[in-house]
């Protein structure tokens, strides 16, 4: 089987483009992309010259996608949150192996719709939970599941975004208020995922706190004005400024390409005069927290405790597992998995290899993954299955209902709520 798996893209954006579009260049006797969706003209262009797709097979819109017929093995659905289930739901009508970008949706309800949805379905379907395929998390759960530690009594685990990252995405950007997501899903879905996956065990009860704390009007230095580049008195001092964050050498090239199709230095410049990226970090929109933390009870009896902090210079998470025989600690940053046991005394040192590029090499694994599922149809492939998946958005969107009404909620009692909330199936 030595063709590569034909895949359409159903939303250009920044991993769109940048992720997936670029394995494929990267990669192009294993997957090759033959259409795309996207109603930005600009997008669609630049990634349909990319990869050499058809005047016929560039669309601008879904319903003249799935008009057209099937036309690949395999869609890759890396559109919004708020746009995922409409195209998850006629892919699977259509028969296309699916890749789909996490979270799910903007809402519990959506989000078991999919779930549902995927659950009988017989064709390849992955959930873009990267962090359960890194060298790191991968090594974790072998060791784990040897059995030589014991079996897990608590985990402590971080999400320190790096302050630059929490300004461009969450305060600036598109995730920055809670009318689409709120933080704990569209940052740490990937974290609430990872405790599911460790644990191996359904969640059953959540508390948090959290706020937003900082990037707020009243934090303003004195006379900023609405926007960096109209004359900011504080740019000396204010790390957030705009020629700081995009013009350095070691700008994010995701930041820019969430911009839009950007040509040149210039072009950038033009775009943060109008753009939403060029506002200042104390008078947006946003409204999703800049802190919070989260404590989570399993079924199984484990306790977990979660912390995302958006005011960290290195971008990193941190996990610690402490079992019954033995612990187990693993810093993004170092690259170091420690393990400890404590009968037979002995202390592990592992530096997992592989950990490079986007999401610690897990982008590159979970295309891979997803090549390989959907030339063999094997289901050793895939580690995200639907329920798990389902069990870490719930986890998520129940966390946040915590956190706003000071509560402590049941999840199974939460499922039930949202199921009853959720409609018949949509008719396509």
């Amino acid at each position: 089987m030595s063709e590569a798996v034909t895949m359409a893209l159903i939303g250009a954006g920044n991993r769109g483009r940048g992720i997936f579009g670029n394995y494929a260049i990267e990669m192009p006797h294993r997957a090759n992309f033959v259409a795309v969706v996207e109603p930005d003209d600009a997008k669609r262009l630049q990634f349909a010259d990319q990869h050499q797709i058809p005047q016929a097979h560039r669309f601008a819109d879904m319903e003249s996608f799935f008009a057209a017929g099937k036309l690949a093995d395999a869609v890759v659905i890396a559109t919004l949150e708020s746009e995922r289930e409409e195209p998850v739901l006629r892919a699977i009508e259509a028969g296309y192996h699916i890749l789909v970008e996490k979270p799910l949706g903007c809402s519990p309800e959506q989000v078991v719709r999919i779930c549902d949805a995927a659950r009988k379905y017989e064709g390849v379907f992955i959930v873009c939970h990267q962090m359960r395929y890194i060298a790191a998390y991968d090594t974790i759960k072998r060791l784990l599941d040897s059995g030589e530690y014991g079996k897990i009594v608590a985990i402590q685990h971080s999400e320190n975004l790096a302050y630059s990252h929490m300004a461009h995405s969450f305060v600036r950007g598109f995730f920055n208020n809670d009318s689409m997501t709120p933080m704990i899903l569209a940052k740490s879905c990937h974290d609430m995922d990872i405790l599911r996956y460790l644990v191996d065990s359904p969640p059953t009860r959540v508390s948090s706190f959290g706020s937003l704390n900082y990037f707020r009007e009243e934090n303003a230095p004195a006379g900023a004005p609405a926007r960096c580049l109209d004359g900011c008195p504080a740019y000396r001092t204010c790390p957030y400024h705009v020629l700081k964050l995009y013009f350095g050498a070691d700008a994010d090239p995701a930041y820019i390409r969430q911009m839009g199709v950007v040509r040149d230095k210039q072009h950038l410049r033009e775009l943060l005069h109008t753009n939403r990226f060029g506002r200042c970090v104390f008078r947006c929109d946003n409204n999703v927290v800049d802190n919070q933390v989260v404590q989570i009870e399993f079924a199984s009896g484990v306790t977990a405790s979660f912390s995302m902090i958006g005011h960290n210079y290195l971008e990193r998470r941190i996990t610690k597992i402490s079992l019954d025989n033995g612990e187990i600690e693993f810093d993004w940053h170092k690259g170091i998995i420690h393990a400890w046991s404590f009968n037979p005394r002995i202390a592990r040192e592992v530096r997992p290899d592989g950990m490079q590029g986007s999401h610690g090499g897990g982008d590159r694994i979970i295309m891979d993954a997803f090549v390989d599922a959907v030339r063999t149809r094997d289901p050793q492939y895939i580690l995200t299955p639907v329920k798990m998946s389902l069990d870490g958005h719930l986890l998520a969107f129940a966390a946040e209902e915590a956190r706003k009404t000071g509560t402590v909620i049941d999840i199974a009692d939460y499922e039930t709520r949202v199921r009853q909330r959720v409609r018949e199936p949509i008719q396509l």
